[in-house]
């Protein structure tokens, strides 16, 4: 299970809203503080809420700016990213050498272009007929108070 950290910033009726912080992935590096492509990052990462099912959780337990663990299947992750990054770059392979059979340069350069788009519409055509399937979706895993417990 990949984990991500976020801050509440939503309570609603069964689900909750996460917001997390994008950065970039040299995050580990020791020479980050001394490094222009990490402070870059840094400079650039922005913000992203993220709707969360509570499923079995109580909503009376979480308050406005917990820290909220969340999560999604390596597999799903894994999925995902071949089909984003696999998708587009072989439409355009295909469509370059098939463009290029019929017209030559030119045809693989507007073969290419051509398949990378195709490619894009599939991935956003996928994207949007997964959207509700739960495989995809982010599962609360757990909530870090940001105020100690009330007596």
């Amino acid at each position: 299970m990949h984990e991500e950290h976020g801050r509440v910033v939503a309570i609603e009726s069964g689900a909750i809203w996460v917001e997390t912080i994008q950065r970039s992935a040299c995050g580990g590096c020791a020479a980050r503080s001394g490094c222009g492509t990490g402070a870059l990052g840094d400079y650039l990462s922005r913000s992203t809420r993220i709707r969360v099912a509570l499923n079995s959780w109580d909503d009376e337990r979480i308050s406005l700016n917990d820290t909220a663990i969340i999560g999604i299947p390596e597999r799903a992750l894994s999925v995902g990213a071949l089909i984003v990054y696999l998708v587009p770059l072989v439409s355009l392979v295909l469509a370059a050498m098939v463009g290029e059979s019929l017209a030559g340069e030119i045809g693989a350069i507007a073969g290419a272009v051509a398949g990378l788009m195709a490619g894009a519409v599939v991935v956003r055509w996928y994207s949007r007929r997964n959207a509700a399937n739960p495989f995809y979706a982010p599962v609360l895993l757990r909530i870090e108070p940001s105020a100690p417990a009330r007596p």
